[in-house]
């Protein structure tokens, strides 16, 4: 028998690792007894909820109900089975082909699957069960959670990731509880923040309290992390939150302002708040994971003037997590390209009247692109002061053209009724994946981009009809007349 040389044996050794983390096909199959209009589709996490392309497989399905979708995966995790905007967590093991049985009518407390080694289909199935019945409680007490009112609001969902810890320990699922363990701690700095006119508390020992809970719960590991719906975000965001900064701004400003605006006049004083929870965290690995989220969301929602420095120093730091760095470098050079200075993204889309309208139709003027959906309060809040700056503005040299994203052309049409805005009404579909919002890379709706004369792009999503949209078209148009 030939020896293998030491260096063979290596390599061999590397080959069948590098083999082992190769994403590798599992087949998706079942029936579902009805289907409808329904959009129906499997989608795997992505680096990132919002900015990184979505993983996202609709399922083809024939006359008899029945679908099979091959989904690629490198390991253990827990995919999505949507049905429209409502999902069912399915653990997706490499080598390991799953059957599901749907009946719509219950979804998603109604999902049979074959092909699991434990009963965690029926597991979920308990858990859906009994945590419907502590939401529904919390929800009847939201609106007086939110007038900063004593609720159970709190002690459900505390009762909710108990249940899930109990349900799912030592499962695959155990997401789940980490998942309902971080929307516990959200709402807790929810609660801080609309009783922050209490004199009675003392707003920076509840924080305290709650990062100490926070730690206790394990919140700040990794596979917590990874399990929350956008990372770190929406605890940051909750945590800058309780600090008041909103109602100053209001103060200073003598107006309501809208949540964007807030980010934006509020900016350094809500990162240094979103920031000093990193403190927290003390994995590397859950660092890289949360540092991450808040570098997106500056390059998504601030001038890249103030994003740069933080992407820099995200780059260089944490250069041995490729995965995160390469989907940073990809959205800030999206972002580049559709910064002020360079031309506006071209589109061809449908008006009422089914006719096809070009950006290219509008140049010579100031254009504000206007991306919005009926469901967007804020989108609809705008319209009143829009209607005043098309009426201050001549059509030669001003121009507003709304593009919605609606995926329900019918509710688009119901809308446009409604309100009579006398601007061009542009269909564009699709919800987020819109074409033209994707490549301007939105991140949310209400979401504004103006075009100068020449075709290029003035200011991208820094300005609000409600705010500081006026003053900037006086001094664009105003003086240059």
């Amino acid at each position: 028998m030939r020896h293998l040389s030491i260096t063979a044996i290596y390599w061999l050794i590397i080959i069948f690792f590098a083999g082992c983390n190769q994403p590798q096909n599992i087949t998706i199959s079942g029936q579902i007894d009805y289907v409808g209009s329904a959009d129906i589709f499997i989608d795997k996490q992505p680096v990132h909820y919002k900015y990184a392309p979505q993983k996202r497989f609709p399922l083809s399905i024939d006359k008899n109900g029945e679908f099979q979708q091959k989904i690629p995966i490198d390991s253990t995790q827990i995919i999505e089975l949507f049905i429209d905007d409502t999902s069912y967590p399915i653990v997706a093991q490499p080598g390991r082909n799953l059957e599901l049985q749907i009946f719509r009518a219950q979804f998603p407390d109604s999902v049979q699957v074959s092909g699991y080694p434990s009963s965690w289909d029926r597991l979920y199935s308990r858990f859906f069960d009994q945590q419907q019945h502590l939401l529904k409680q919390a929800d009847a007490q939201l609106p007086a959670f939110r007038e900063g009112e004593q609720t159970d609001v709190i002690s459900l969902y505390k009762k909710r990731y108990q249940l899930a810890r109990d349900i799912f320990q030592g499962t695959p699922l155990i997401d789940l509880y980490y998942k309902a363990v971080g929307e516990y701690l959200v709402k807790r700095l929810e609660e801080l923040k609309y009783q922050r006119t209490n004199s009675s508390i003392s707003p920076e020992k509840v924080r305290q309290d709650i990062l100490e809970e926070a730690q206790k719960l394990d919140f700040f590991s990794f596979q917590s992390l990874h399990a929350q719906r956008a990372g770190i975000r929406d605890f940051t965001n909750a945590y800058a939150n309780t600090f008041g900064i909103a109602d100053s701004l209001e103060k200073q400003y003598g107006q309501e302002l809208t949540q964007y605006d807030i980010k934006r006049q509020g900016y350094q004083r809500l990162n240094n708040a979103r920031t000093s929870v990193l403190k927290h965290i003390s994995g590397r690995r859950a660092r890289a994971y949360a540092q991450m989220h808040l570098v997106a969301e500056r390059i998504g929602e601030m001038p890249l003037t103030i994003a740069t420095p933080s992407y820099e120093q995200y780059l260089n730091e944490y250069s041995d997590f490729p995965k995160y760095t390469s989907f940073l470098k990809t959205f800030y050079e999206q972002i580049e390209r559709v910064s002020p200075g360079n031309p506006a993204i071209p589109f061809t889309l449908p008006n009422k009247n089914q006719e096809m309208v070009q950006m290219k139709e509008f140049q010579g003027k100031y254009v504000l692109l206007d991306f919005w959906a009926s469901w967007c309060i804020p989108c609809l809040d705008a319209f009143p002061h829009m209607k005043e700056l098309y009426q201050k503005y001549s059509r030669d040299t001003f121009e507003i053209v709304a593009i919605s994203i609606e995926e329900d052309s019918l509710r688009w049409r119901q809308t446009m009724q409604k309100f009579n805005n006398p601007w061009p009404q542009l269909y564009g579909g699709n919800g987020f994946q819109q074409e033209t919002f994707r490549k301007y890379r939105g991140g949310g709706i209400p979401f504004y981009i103006l075009v100068g004369p020449e075709g290029n792009i003035r200011r991208y999503n820094d300005i609000r009809p409600s705010f500081n949209l006026p003053q900037v078209l006086d001094s664009l148009i105003t003086q240059s007349n």
